[in-house]
């Protein structure tokens, strides 16, 4: 599910998704059709993403649709694939989610771009089937979409977002095509997400492995595909929220330095 497709990228990649191990929680996953219980830390996923922006020189508005399958559960660490478990042999889990805000140029990297969200909302389902599809219209189509499709009659929803708190991603000229981070309060439905304490916080973080249409004025269906993962936890504490900062704007220095 992961496509590094440079060193250079997967070295930003290892920092953005470790970034925040702090935030990493024990979850227990209970799967359907007596899969049994699955203890873990992270769970991995790769997506795509279609970006509407509106900018002059660079600074503008931008809203964005995506959604995306999850691979594997990960713990202790994100290193550690737990194996054995249903997912993606008896049963698949996907999100799709849409957010807009505010796009400018990334200080000191020429052509590079910063988008701060404002809104972010997110909805993760389970599809016992594994008939259930996503696709993404080619980048630049007018009033482009990502859909989901297949049967999708007997997918159930497990959880979704109860609040933004926080995100930005970066675009970035050349090999470092960018990164992501997204906070939002989260609330697990019906059961299948579970914890020792009440989950409440969701961390979303990766990297953008491919951008097509992308520029730094006006550009319709700008398309992203992408990897990374999700850690689930309570609400972290006001000290806790200034460390993700801390992490976007290290991952940002490290693309800068190592594209010039």
């Amino acid at each position: 599910m992961h496509r590094m497709i440079t060193q250079v990228l997967t070295l930003a990649g290892v920092l953005a998704l470790s970034a925040m191990p702090v935030f990493a929680s024990p979850i227990v996953i209970n799967q359907p059709s007596g899969g049994g219980p699955v203890n873990a830390s992270f769970i991995d996923f790769s997506y795509v993403a279609l970006v509407n922006q509106t900018a002059t020189a660079g600074t503008g508005t931008f809203n964005e649709q995506g959604g995306g399958f999850f691979g594997s559960y990960r713990g202790p660490t994100l290193a550690d694939v737990i194996p054995g478990t249903g997912l993606n042999t008896t049963y698949k889990l996907y999100a799709v989610y849409a957010g807009d805000g505010t796009v400018a140029p990334t200080t000191g990297t020429p052509g590079g771009t910063t988008a701060t969200f404002n809104n972010f909302n997110l909805r993760l389902f389970l599809d016992p089937g594994m008939n259930t599809t996503i696709t993404a219209s080619p980048a630049g189509t007018p009033g482009g979409t990502v859909s989901v499709g297949g049967t999708t009659s007997d997918d159930v929803l497990v959880g979704q977002s109860a609040g933004f708190i926080a995100g930005q991603s970066h675009a970035f000229p050349g090999l470092a095509n960018g990164d992501f981070n997204v906070l939002v309060n989260f609330t697990p439905i019906g059961g299948f997400l579970s914890g020792p304490l009440p989950i409440q916080f969701a961390d979303f973080n990766g990297v953008n492995t491919s951008l097509q249409g992308f520029g730094m004025g006006n550009f319709t269906s700008g398309r992203v595909d992408g990897s990374g993962n999700v850690s689930f936890a309570p609400i972290p504490e006001p000290a806790t929220l200034l460390l993700i900062g801390s992490g976007l704007a290290a991952l940002g220095w490290l693309r800068r330095k190592q594209i010039r």
